[in-house]
């Protein structure tokens, strides 16, 4: 019944920023489209992002830096982000990139069948804002986690209340579904909230992964005669970039481990950070700080790792972890909703209860070469979140509100 419908996949910032979120977006709507579901990515255009930019860095990444620094965040934001147009549109494939203004928003989104939307309060304002009833069917997918584990910060304690509380609650008011990807979040929403939930991880393609792998060379290439670390990801408290930073300092006091590795890392946010990692790829000979690297990138990157670093303190379903396990690399991760729902303990990698617990596994994993099999690592991505099997669970998902 799917077949010959629209499904509009919505969200407000632009696909060339680069993130999880627009990686899956892309890597859906290219998905349905090649099973000949007419699937688009709508977003907001360049000028109206940059207008709503501010309230939504505000709300997310950069609350904690512009009151404690006061940045001049109009001027620091640059609104064409960190991939390439050109490489957005190859990996969309068949399907459209769609930018909008606030002017044509209702009117583009009212020549679809569905909406599946990011799941961000100021996402779902703008929709509640257009109003529910005025547009198609709504399905949000969580890809910003609704509760952060150990919340301590301001902004941490402050985004708890408003996602767990009766303004989300309202705000989703007349939604159809709520789209779930990890077991954790699923439990929680069946008990806050009175929303038909559905549990669906991302859908991954091994097949893919390794194709863009050999294709698409690495510009750096690693010393193949030590253990290669690598970190990737946004450079944010949530990434756990802090705890990275004290993870080199107890390296850097180990003079026979440091002399075997080499840490990369990948990634880009506050300038502040930023800094303190360009310092310490100074100061330590076996780190390197590269900051940004396109998406397309970083599979052949991966391949030539021996273990990934994952601290983030909270996640949704982390695609660094998925697409590392894809090629069979190890990772290190807290014990925490998304990663403990990819990785198996001990077997594909470590899931660690905390910081100091972080560091023994990782010393214990470079002085003993501790090897995992690479077949047992891929085997279960492929088990859980192979494309066909996911994809398949999606449309259906779609299918039962379009049939509505």
């Amino acid at each position: 019944m799917i077949k010959g419908k629209k499904i509009a996949l919505f969200m407000l910032p632009l696909l060339t920023y680069g993130g999880g979120a627009e990686k899956y977006f892309i890597n859906l709507a290219c998905e349905l489209r090649d099973q000949g579901i007419l699937a688009d990515v709508i977003t907001l255009d360049a000028n109206s992002f940059k207008k709503f930019a501010f309230i939504l860095h505000l709300i997310t990444l950069r609350f904690k830096t512009i009151i404690k620094y006061n940045v001049n965040f109009f001027k620091n934001f640059n609104v064409s982000g960190r991939e390439s147009a050109e490489s957005v549109t190859k990996s969309l494939g068949k399907a459209r990139w769609i930018k909008v203004n606030f002017k044509n928003i209702q009117s583009i989104l009212q020549q679809y069948d569905l909406i599946y939307s990011k799941n961000e309060i100021i996402d779902l304002l703008l929709l509640k804002h257009i109003g529910y009833k005025k547009l198609p069917p709504i399905i949000i997918g969580v890809h910003t986690p609704l509760h952060y584990q150990n919340a301590k910060n301001l902004f941490s304690k402050l985004h708890n209340l408003l996602y767990m509380g009766f303004f989300y609650r309202w705000l989703i008011t007349g939604i159809k579904y709520i789209h779930l990807s990890n077991r954790f979040t699923k439990n929680l929403v069946d008990k806050k909230f009175n929303i038909k939930s559905f549990l669906i991880y991302y859908p991954f393609s091994i097949n893919d992964i390794i194709k863009q792998s050999q294709e698409i060379a690495s510009p750096i290439n690693f010393n193949k005669k030590i253990f290669n670390l690598i970190f990737v990801g946004r450079i944010s408290e949530q990434k756990g970039i802090d705890l990275l930073i004290n993870l080199i300092d107890k390296l850097n006091k180990k003079n026979e481990l440091i002399k075997k590795i080499n840490l990369s890392i990948f990634g880009t946010g506050d300038k502040i950070t930023e800094n303190k990692l360009t310092f310490l790829s100074q100061k330590c000979s076996w780190v390197k700080y590269y900051g940004h690297i396109e998406n397309k990138f970083i599979p052949s990157i991966l391949l030539q790792q021996n273990l990934l670093l994952s601290p983030s303190k909270w996640e949704t379903l982390p695609y660094n972890i998925l697409e590392a396990q894809a090629l069979g690399l190890p990772v290190i991760a807290f014990d925490i909703p998304g990663p403990n729902d990819i990785i198996i303990n001990t077997v594909t990698g470590f899931l660690v209860k905390n910081e100091d617990e972080f560091f023994i596994k990782l010393a214990e994993t470079i002085e003993k070469n501790i090897a995992f099999r690479k077949t047992s690592i891929i085997s279960n991505i492929n088990n859980k979140f192979s494309s066909q099997l996911i994809n398949r669970q999606l449309i259906n998902m779609f299918n039962s509100v379009i049939s509505l």
